[in-house]
């Protein structure tokens, strides 16, 4: 019977396939990501290349800059790698715009024996001659020429239609455009809002129920500058009345949900805007107007699509409420909260599972107060929590008894090995041998066939060029035996890696410093869930790599009942009768 052999791995040949749009646009642009994944797949087929694929297609991705791309600084680090044996996209101008980065480009492939290709038709160009590097720099200097063209053009339309009173991008909360590019109230988007608090879409003329109200987002906005305007309240309570008086909200792509505290501050800030008045920076980035400067402020009220006497009231108390900071000449560190951003509200959660709407979970976040620190609840949510804050000895104190549970010994990991082979899926898989038995006796083998070769070789049986290939293929074979792992060993060692990370965690968690509890606390759980009324954590999950000894940890546990309530069955309770014992034998 012959040695079971390796099968012979000829190296992959990847191509890094990059796509880019600029800014996203319709569907039937000519450089489209469509297109140009069509275009390089098609070139791949042809020269037999593996596509591994980079794209930087939303939002704005300019070629002028790579901080904007992180899809071109993922592909630009694994660049240089071996297998790497091409760069395929659909035209020079998809990598950059700048000609000096072009230049790098080139010359950085040409140095690691990388082919530059062009998948768009006619657009190949021959790198390795002086002509074709010729043609490749002129490209590059024309690209960027475009570039800076366009972006001269964009800036003078922007500064004329600020001129003209006309806002740029998205409208503010509440309103929208008109042909002439003024903004006016938005009367015809809104949303329902249901009896169980939901709010969803759909025609102001069909109810999605019989008790269903609608509300338009102009209503909504002007609802939250008029409960600003009386002074009564702050905007984190404000974002609560809105939500529970059913008026709704909505993203950037027009999805009605539930307001939150920032989405008040956003709709008062724009007060200037709402007012008919065009600013050369955004509302975040200016500063909170004086009461003497909100007085030299005119509003046009042909414009405004708010009573400017509201408008004015809202810059007031806006005013009043800004208080400056003291510069007191020394910063404090910022104290790195352990549990922040991998705490899920509970409340929040069943939100999600209820509504089917992950945009409803919130973390909590770490903040510090009179008393000290504590982990707070996302502000302006109103989830039905009635307490919102947790302190961070409470918190920390219950995950590190939770990560104290994970714990096991040396006989527990043997029993979750065994587990692990019961709940392996061998059906369709087919029939082995024992591979321990055969590891060996292939060890035993190859070096036979070893010594062999070398004696065959001694004697001129055989000449040098075979008797150095058969000694590579040997040897690698031999390497292939000797660090191969049954799946029982694969499991154990990743188990047992596991649990020295767990047993780790959990030695130190309550000598560590709180970086160091941040690091082990998110290198260990992809999130945690905690009752705030409760004061308990209810759910988590760890990462991905240590996912499965969780898994085996449960059916564990779920062994250990099963045994405790065999060993106590045959047993019967009699009552106290002083100090005798409780169970009897």
């Amino acid at each position: 019977m012959s040695s079971p052999t390796t099968p012979t791995l000829r190296p992959k040949q990847v191509a890094l396939c990059y796509v880019r749009l600029s800014q996203a646009r319709d569907g039937d642009d000519a450089v489209s990501p469509e297109r140009q994944r069509a275009n390089i797949l098609a070139k791949c087929h042809e020269l037999g290349y593996e596509p591994e694929w980079y794209q930087d297609v939303d939002g704005h991705k300019s070629g002028r800059d790579v901080k904007n791309r992180p899809g071109w600084q993922a592909l630009s680090r694994r660049l240089g790698s071996p297998d790497v044996v091409a760069l395929i996209g659909n035209d020079l101008a998809r990598f950059h715009r700048k000609g000096w980065r072009v230049g790098d480009l080139v010359e950085f492939v040409e140095e690691h024996n990388i082919a530059l290709i062009l998948a768009a038709p006619g657009r190949q160009i021959d790198t390795t001659s002086p002509m074709g590097k010729v043609f490749v720099y002129l490209t590059a200097i024309f690209d960027e020429f475009y570039a800076d063209d366009i972006s001269h053009r964009v800036k003078d339309s922007i500064l004329h239609r600020k001129n003209l009173g006309k806002s740029i991008g998205k409208p503010p909360f509440g309103a929208t455009r008109d042909k002439a590019g003024y903004l006016m109230p938005n009367n015809d988007d809104g949303a329902w809002w249901l009896i169980e608090g939901r709010y969803v879409s759909g025609d102001p003329a069909a109810p999605p129920a019989p008790d269903a109200v609608w509300r338009t987002y102009y209503e909504s906005a002007y609802r939250a500058l008029v409960l600003f305007a009386e002074g009564n309240i702050g905007i984190e309570k404000l974002s609560y009345t809105l939500n529970e008086e059913g008026f709704p909200f909505c993203d950037r792509t027009g999805v009605p949900r539930r307001w939150c505290r920032d989405d008040v501050r956003r709709v008062v800030a724009n007060w200037p805007e709402y007012g008919g008045l065009v600013f050369d920076q955004p509302a975040k980035a200016r500063a909170v107007q004086t009461r003497t400067e909100v007085d030299a402020i005119h509003l046009d009220a042909d414009k405004a699509v708010f009573p400017v006497d509201l408008l004015k009231k809202v810059a007031y108390v806006r005013s009043e409420r800004t208080l400056l900071a003291l510069d007191r000449g020394k910063k404090s560190a910022a104290y790195p909260y352990p549990l922040s951003y991998i705490t899920r509200c509970a409340h929040c959660e069943e939100l999600v599972q209820r509504e089917n709407d992950p945009r409803l979970r919130t973390h909590l976040a770490g903040t510090g107060r009179n008393y000290g620190r504590v982990y707070r609840h996302k502000p302006g949510v109103n989830c039905g929590c009635e307490y919102r804050s947790v302190t961070c000895e409470m918190l920390e104190e219950d995950f590190g008894k939770l990560i104290k549970g994970l714990v096991v010994n040396e006989e527990a990991l043997t029993l979750m090995v065994e587990l692990a082979e019961q709940n392996a899926e061998t059906s369709d898989q087919p029939k082995k041998s024992d591979t321990t038995q055969t590891r060996q006796r292939s060890i035993l083998k190859l070096k036979k066939k070893i010594e062999n070769l070398k004696t065959l070789f001694r004697e001129a049986e055989i000449d040098e060029t075979e008797y150095r290939t058969l000694l590579a293929d040997y040897r690698s074979e031999l390497a292939y035996w000797e660090a191969y792992t049954t799946q029982r060993e694969q499991v154990a060692l990743q188990l047992s890696m596991c649990l020295d990370v767990i047993d780790k965690v959990a030695r130190l968690w309550d000598l560590a410093e709180a970086e160091e509890r941040r690091s082990m606390a998110h290198n260990l759980f992809e999130y945690i869930v905690y009752n705030l009324d409760t004061q308990r954590i209810v759910d988590f999950r760890l990462k991905p790599w240590a996912n499965r000894f969780l898994v085996l940890r449960a059916a564990l546990y779920t062994e250990e009942n099963v045994q405790k309530k065999a060993s106590t069955s045959g047993r019967r309770n009699v009552p106290h009768t002083g100090f005798e014992p409780v169970f009897w034998p």
